[in-house]
This record gives C-alpha cells, sequence and structure tokens, in this order.
C-alpha cells in the first residue's frame, strides 16, 4: 500500500469513528492519544440522567409552614414606575401576561454575563441604570430576576425569586427565574428573563416551577416557549430549545426562596429540599414544605 493509499484509509477510519460517537483527542503534555465514546453528543442520553436524577430526588423534605412577605409599598416604586413607565408596558389582562410582557421587553435589553460580581445593589433602579442597553455592562440571572421581581410588585403583582440548583456539589452552576401569581390560573407561573422563557404542558398551559420538575421527572411533555411562539407549534419550541430544557433539567432538584420580597435580598433563605439530597448545612437556610410554596400568596 503506497503513501497515498495509506492516507485515505486513515482519513476512512478517522470519519467512521467520528460519525460513530467517537471523540479522539490528544492528552495536553502526556502525548497520548485517547479514545472516549460521547454520550454528550446524544441530547436525549443527557435527557435521561438528568431526569432520573430528579425521579430519585422527588420527594422533599417535610419542613415547616411559612409565608413568605411580599412588599407592595416600597419608597423606590414610584420612580420606577415612572421612569420606566412600567404600567404602559406591562398593559392589560392578567398577572401573568403583563410579567410576560415586562420580561419580554426587558430581556433582550440586558445583556448576560454570568461572571458577574454582584457589586451593584439588588435594587432595580441601580441595576437598570448601571445595565439597561449597555452591553458593557452585562449582569447574571439573580440580577436580571431581581428587576423584573420589583417591576411586578410595582403593580402589585405577587412575584418572586427562585433558586433552581442541581444536585452535584461540584457543581457551582445554578439559575435564578421568577414565579408570578396568576389569579386565572389560579396558580404560580414561572418566568425566566434571562432566556425570555416560560414554560408550557402539552395543552400549553403556563407552568410553575414544581409543575415542571414534576414534567421532567415523569418525562412527560413540557417545553419552553418565548412569548412570540406559536402555542399551536409546541413541538418545534421543544426541538428549538432542547439545550434549554437540559440546563433547566440539571437544575431542577432543590429551591432557595427569600424569606421576603421588596429590593433588595433577605440574608435568610426558604430552602425545598429533597429528602435523599445531600446538601451542606447552612444556618441561613429554613426548611419549607412544598404546601407552602405551591400555596397561594394570601389568605381568602
Amino acid at each position: 500500500m503506497n503513501k497515498s493509499q495509506t492516507l485515505f484509509v486513515g482519513i476512512l477510519i478517522l470519519l467512521f469513528m467520528l460519525s460513530s460517537g467517537f471523540l479522539i483527542y490528544m492528552l495536553s503534555g502526556h502525548g497520548n492519544w485517547i479514545i472516549y465514546t460521547s454520550y454528550l453528543q446524544e441530547p436525549q442520553e443527557i435527557y435521561k440522567m438528568e431526569t432520573g436524577i430528579i425521579k430519585t430526588l422527588s420527594e422533599f423534605q417535610s419542613g415547616e409552614d411559612f409565608s413568605i412577605i411580599y412588599d407592595f409599598e416600597n419608597s423606590e416604586y414610584p420612580e420606577l414606575l415612572n421612569k420606566y413607565r412600567i404600567e404602559e408596558t406591562a398593559g392589560s389582562g392578567s398577572e401573568f401576561e403583563k410579567a410576560m410582557r415586562l420580561m419580554d421587553a426587558y430581556s433582550g435589553r440586558l445583556n448576560h454575563l454570568s461572571n458577574y460580581d454582584n457589586h451593584i445593589e439588588f435594587h432595580a433602579l441601580a441595576l437598570l441604570d448601571y445595565s439597561l442597553d449597555n452591553k458593557s455592562h452585562g449582569i447574571n440571572c439573580r440580577a436580571k430576576a431581581q428587576i423584573l421581581n420589583e417591576m411586578c410588585l410595582a403593580l402589585h403583582i405577587y412575584s418572586r425569586k427562585v433558586w433552581i440548583n442541581p444536585n452535584s456539589v461540584y457543581d457551582s452552576d445554578c439559575h435564578v427565574v421568577n414565579e408570578v401569581w396568576d389569579s386565572a390560573l389560579n396558580q404560580w407561573v414561572m418566568l425566566d428573563i434571562t432566556n425570555n422563557y416560560y414554560w408550557v404542558d402539552e395543552n400549553g398551559k403556563p407552568l410553575s416551577v414544581l409543575e415542571i420538575r414534576d414534567h421532567l421527572e415523569k418525562q412527560l411533555f413540557c417545553t419552553p416557549v418565548s412569548p412570540s411562539d406559536d402555542l399551536n407549534d409546541l413541538e418545534r419550541s421543544l426541538q428549538k430549545n432542547h439545550d434549554n430544557v437540559l440546563y433547566i433539567a440539571k437544575n431542577m432538584v432543590y429551591m432557595y426562596y427569600c424569606t421576603s420580597y421588596s429590593t433588595g435580598e433577605t440574608e435568610q433563605f426558604y430552602a425545598l429540599m429533597p429528602v435523599a439530597f445531600a446538601g451542606k448545612e447552612d444556618e441561613h437556610l429554613i426548611i419549607v414544605s412544598q404546601e407552602s410554596i405551591e400555596a397561594a400568596p394570601f389568605n381568602d
């Protein structure tokens, strides 16, 4: 076999290995070729792994029944409403519809920076002054959720930030989203201002954080959708946003909530923890019951 034939055969072998789901690379500094089978090339396998983790940790600790406090009368709200014409942007309709319009209007105007150091105080006015329409001043999901939360509270919409967290103690990445209470649906609805998504089931009904978690655990259909998506073609939304499904599934193991919502953040947090989760103890966390988190935010 001459050199040309050898090269041609070598290329065929390489193409076969790559097309068969193998990754080949030189281990840096050692000069050894290592072959890995790459399940990471198969999103469905990641989906099975992540939903399986949720199923294993499906049951939450009993916790205590606590009520979250919502501040609708903060002295900064009038300036926030007037400066950014929040009422005009939110428009009319249900609480969810108003919050969704605000999310849609501001998501693209807030540049994302995952390693943002949180040096701006957690007040919507300060965060907007720093980051709105300023690509050099990116902020993280936690700061974006604070902005949307205060906008909703200023409109007297029950709204809360929710930290959704992964299973691995080695994974420091989490995500922060919002939930608003919608009186027409009589439930909480999750909004993700970082990605400009909310989530729906197969019928297009908006879902709460815990409903999304339940759907993922049982591998039932659910998908993120943007405000402009066609709810008559949810399969397309799922295909388009499959990477977001995997990311959210990774972070659906346990949740943190502030004990009250206003400007800034509380020093103590409520935690919804799985029974089997072996997380670190934290004196700033109060284990809360699932019933408290799912309940309406007010007494009839």
